[in-house]
């Protein structure tokens, strides 16, 4: 290994192991697909991480959408107590009315705000890699499990035949 190949592998780029090519890269989401591995590279503060599944090991892939609907119910409930608020006497029915309003108004934009896409990659091992998918479309994220699953049937086939 040389002095170059070192320090690559040292500093976190993603070098590629011997035989290894890539069968897919996508830069919006720092996610390598390899006919060895799948991995991704992101940053936690200011170190950067690289996460690295083998595909003989990837146990289950998918897309997660997260999300709260309890925040649309307990909005949805603050709009009723406004509502029924109105009833009480002027001074301070309008005040209860207001402030339970903006509470409901508050809600419903962190529900739509706090709303995150992820692809989840599970190893036989438990281990669950998620790369956040903010970035890419619906087909995007498709295209991407749909070229995880096909590098692992390519990897198992490979390995499976006779030599």
């Amino acid at each position: 290994m040389t002095v170059e190949k070192c320090f690559a592998w040292m500093s976190g780029s993603l070098a590629l192991l011997p035989g290894e090519r890539v069968n897919l890269e996508s830069s919006r989401v720092s996610l390598q697909v390899t006919n060895y591995r799948v991995r991704h590279r992101f940053y936690v503060l200011s170190d950067l991480q690289v996460d690295s599944i083998l595909l003989d090991s990837v146990a289950s892939t998918g897309l997660r959408v997260i999300s709260k609907p309890g925040l649309l119910v307990i909005a949805g409930l603050l709009v009723l107590s406004a509502l029924l608020a109105t009833g009480l006497p002027d001074g301070i029915g309008n005040g209860v009315t207001g402030v339970l309003f903006f509470f409901a108004v508050l809600l419903v934009l962190v529900y739509f705000l706090g709303r995150s896409k992820s692809i989840a990659i599970e190893s036989t091992g438990g281990y669950l890699m998620l790369i956040p998918a903010e970035k890419l479309s619906l087909d995007e994220c498709h295209f991407l499990l749909n070229a995880i699953d096909r590098a692992k049937l390519e990897f198992l086939r490979g390995e499976l035949q006779p030599s």
